[in-house]
């Protein structure tokens, strides 16, 4: 039994094509779980009425917005509870899946190596950019502390500069070029890798990740560098991530946060204060 746990925050058109498509194209014994993060525009409510008669379906409406970490921890949950899953699907609600053997090929990377979590390859079309793995090799409290300090830096720059960095991220062309020059770090995403950062936006978790750690996400976190802090406690662990390029996925991008914001100001503004604190909580770690 394979669960989906996706988290819905406004994006009514986009989770219910999510849902659909998981149910009628993924070959395979499936469940999925939609946790709506108290979308203010009652998108939860209609979700509910939607698949209310579908018994592969399950709505949560969370009574709050608690972030990514959270709202996935809670969906993670029920499905243990629930159907006591093989394996849970966290996915993000604007992924693809072009392989309709995609849970097989779940299982027989599991039976060629018994990871705890396993990411995909995964493609971002409208920037031609590949997201996993996200770094080869885990983060350093030196690496982190520099994120940190840099995104302290943006978020106290002048107002002009910022609004201006801000405005300038909308266009397409040049954040192609400026993600182009990020990937050109050594990532060999036609490799099997094993003990890497995996992206968020996809994590396949095997039944026994969660004999070693009950709930995955750190709730300190609301946003960004969730899977950076899985890593560290996994690697306490003892415990395996894997990426398999033989699975691949496409992920249109950032669907829900676009949704969520009026200006590119104040996005800009939300990643960078959620990324301060985010990597705060990793750094504090090492205390």
């Amino acid at each position: 039994m394979f669960v989906f746990v996706i988290l819905h925050y406004q994006a009514f058109t986009e989770t219910v094509s999510e849902v659909n498509h998981i149910i009628n194209d993924i070959y395979g014994q499936k469940r999925v779980v939609v946790v709506d993060n108290a979308s203010p525009n009652g998108s939860g409510a209609r979700l509910e009425r939607l698949f209310s008669d579908n018994k592969k379906v399950d709505i949560i409406l969370n009574g709050c917005n608690s972030g990514y970490a959270e709202g996935n921890n809670l969906g993670i949950k029920f499905a243990l509870e629930k159907y006591q899953p093989d394996y849970v699907i966290v996915a993000n609600n604007d992924i693809e899946f072009r392989q309709n053997n995609f849970l097989s090929l779940i299982e027989t990377s599991f039976q060629e190596q018994h990871f705890d979590i396993m990411g995909p390859k995964i493609f971002v079309p409208e920037t031609s950019i590949y997201q996993n793995p996200k770094k080869s090799d885990s983060y350093t409290l030196d690496e982190v502390r520099k994120i940190n300090e840099h995104s302290k830096k943006l978020l106290n720059q002048n107002i002009l500069f910022f609004n201006l960095r801000a405005n300038l991220k909308k266009f397409n062309g040049l954040r192609k070029l400026v993600l182009k020059k990020r990937e050109t770090t050594v990532r060999k995403i036609n490799e099997e890798q094993f003990n890497i950062v995996l992206h968020g936006s996809l994590l396949i978790f095997s039944k026994k990740f969660f004999r070693k750690i009950a709930v995955p996400f750190d709730k300190s976190t609301f946003f960004y560098f969730e899977t950076e802090i899985l890593d560290r406690r996994m690697q306490s662990f003892g415990m395996i991530s894997k990426y398999d390029p033989n699975l691949i996925v496409y992920h249109h991008q950032n669907t829900s946060t676009k949704q969520s914001f009026k200006t590119a100001t104040a996005q800009q503004k939300f990643q960078l204060t959620n990324m301060v604190k985010s990597t705060q909580v990793f750094i504090d770690m090492f205390d």
